[in-house]
């Protein structure tokens, strides 16, 4: 049962982590005009 959960909640990470990299790939590319440092 907790292998389960475990491998769900990786999934749900994995998917998270590379929705947010995309999503912050889009907006750097829609706003060039914004300091890096603000990633």
């Amino acid at each position: 049962m907790k292998n389960k959960v475990l491998r769900s909640l990786v999934k749900v990470l994995t998917v998270a982590a590379f929705v947010c990299a995309s999503t912050s790939s889009l907006c750097n590319c829609y706003e060039p005009e914004k300091p890096a440092s603000l990633r």
